[in-house]
């Protein structure tokens, strides 16, 4: 009987289906199933990560290149990736936190060898919005993503956001005009340094455009920008 229960005590189970899973979280099928929400550098922008043929840089970059060199999202925000990520970022349910890393790690960056990485930097909340959620999933994510290549993981307080209405609920020219003016860079730290930006969901690409813009303007190198997943913006 204890021998039983050191076992069972011992054992993981799948965050999504309940058998037995490895320790990331997800067994093998349900590993699987995540591959179909997986993005395609194929048809993806390498600048925006919007919609393109052939992997080619969109007429909107070509026309206006974003502050950032490169964006990547390992998946797209549908089942079952988007109900594990609100489950983990709206619930505060930390069992998801290491399969979506598994995630990330599973489907990087095809630039990432080449990027030169100097520092990781996850995008920062602001006071009242991580008092209210208790914890930034951004941080989770890029804390361990840094730690797994080997990449030195800004402060927290590297960069100051004013608190301002939540992205989500906003159309997409509001959406830009709510993340002005909302970044403060408070260290030297990112003078010079080729950085990697780490969030969870990209939709218009606001908010990194301008803490990629801000952080230019304090003398960053090169940026790149990874997130989790790729949302399309809501038709009001």
């Amino acid at each position: 009987m204890l021998s039983w229960w050191r076992q069972s005590a011992s054992s993981k189970r799948c965050v999504l289906c309940h058998d037995s899973a490895a320790g990331c979280g997800l067994c093998a099928a349900c590993a699987a199933d995540l591959q179909s929400v997986r993005t395609d550098a194929a048809h993806m922008c390498p600048q925006c990560a919007g919609i393109s043929t052939l992997g080619a840089v969109c007429g909107r970059c070509q026309q206006k290149p974003p502050p950032f060199e490169r964006l990547w999202a390992s998946v797209y925000y549908e089942p079952p990736a988007s109900s594990m990520l609100h489950a983990f970022k709206h619930l505060a349910d930390l069992s998801m936190r290491e399969p979506l890393v598994e995630i990330m790690r599973a489907h990087p960056p095809p630039w990432l060898a080449d990027a030169e990485i100097g520092a990781a930097l996850a995008m920062p909340l602001s006071k009242a919005r991580r008092l209210y959620r208790g914890f930034n999933q951004a941080d989770e994510l890029a804390a361990r993503l840094a730690q797994h290549y080997g990449w030195p993981l800004l402060p927290r307080d590297t960069v100051f956001r004013r608190h301002h209405a939540p992205q989500s609920t906003l159309k997409s020219d509001e959406r830009q005009r709510n993340v002005r003016h909302a970044f403060a860079v408070q260290s030297g730290l990112v003078k010079n340094c080729n950085l990697l930006l780490i969030d969870d969901v990209v939709t218009t690409g606001a908010t990194l455009n301008e803490l990629a813009r801000v952080l230019k303007r304090a003398g960053a190198g090169r940026i790149f920008c990874w997130t989790l997943a790729r949302a399309q913006m809501k038709i009001f």
